[in-house]
């Protein structure tokens, strides 16, 4: 076994019927977010068709024409909608908050441009399969998340009624074929949510994560899901689970092909309260979901000040 499956473990779903297997898979997720955050989910049983047509679907966006894909651009507020960042790929946002009604998106968090922009749809073939991922991703990280509870030594549905009314987000990353095999993809960084759920598409990868000075390949298992816990996790837990730190290199395919990466951030409440299970150094002892959000962005703009 290397250093990276040690690191990164595989945890087989398959046996969650069962208590027994809870118990099993439950100590296993909690070994995993000690060590790294991250763990690798196989027998999860996410239908293939449905992880092919999203994929299918969002390929077919990204490269239709620019002016049909002009008709879904990010109007200026949150990430909704097509966003063309600059350097080798470009992006595509949708938020579960995104189709409500306005008033209800206006009374949504303390950071107005996460959560209260609308959705930018291209078409309802598209809008409807994007739908049927959400609810399919909602279901498993529901799950992962009973069952991190389980490895916290809490009642199984302790997390439940603070996703009642989720805020996730679904990102859509479309790389262009790169010949420089030496940049980087994504820039080393940890998430702010709770909990991220990536599909492995194949056996290329490109996602690395940090222990200590070494970067080390997270295993590519085709089919799989690749789940770390990010910042509020991280915080909820008192520091007893690690948000590590990421980044997502070029693969060895990029010179000659583009490629799709699709992350769920599984986002709590907005008004959800969050408090520490254990004592920490941060300097927030108790916040809401939205006030989180936007301490983390205001830390971003000091830092960038």
């Amino acid at each position: 076994m290397s250093a990276a499956d040690e690191f990164v473990p595989v945890v087989d779903l398959s046996t969650r019927d069962t208590e027994e297997g809870r118990a099993a898979i439950a100590a296993t997720i909690g070994r995993a977010c000690e060590a790294s955050g991250f763990f690798t989910v196989v027998g999860h049983g996410v239908a293939p068709e449905l992880v092919g047509r999203m994929y299918r679907t969002t390929k077919d966006f990204f490269t239709s024409p620019e002016d049909v894909k002009d008709r879904s651009l990010n109007q200026g507020s949150g990430v909704s909608g097509l966003r063309r960042v600059g350097g080798p790929y470009e992006a595509f946002a949708a938020h579960v908050t995104g189709d409500l009604p306005a008033e209800e998106r206006a009374a949504l968090g303390a950071h107005p441009a996460t959560w209260k922009a609308a959705n930018i749809w291209p078409d309802e073939s598209f809008k409807a399969t994007w739908y049927d991922y959400i609810a399919a991703m909602t279901d498993l990280s529901a799950d992962i998340m009973r069952l991190s509870a389980l490895a916290l030594d809490l009642p199984e549905r302790f997390f439940d009624d603070k996703f009642d009314n989720h805020v996730s987000l679904v990102l859509a990353n479309y790389y262009y074929a790169e010949p420089d095999l030496e940049a980087l993809r994504r820039e080393k960084h940890t998430d702010w949510g709770s909990l991220t759920v990536l599909y492995i598409e194949d056996e290329l990868g490109g996602l690395q994560v940090q222990r200590g000075d070494d970067w080390l390949d997270v295993p590519s298992i085709p089919g799989s899901f690749v789940v770390n816990i990010g910042d509020l996790m991280a915080f909820w837990t008192g520091g007893q689970w690690a948000s590590t730190v990421h980044r997502v290199v070029t693969p060895p395919d990029a010179a000659v092909r583009s490629r799709i990466s699709i992350p769920f951030f599984y986002l709590p409440n907005h008004d959800a309260t969050i408090e520490p299970m254990a004592e920490t150094n941060s300097e927030l002892e108790r916040v809401t979901v939205g006030e989180w959000f936007s301490h983390k962005m205001q830390s971003v703009y000091k830092a960038a000040a």
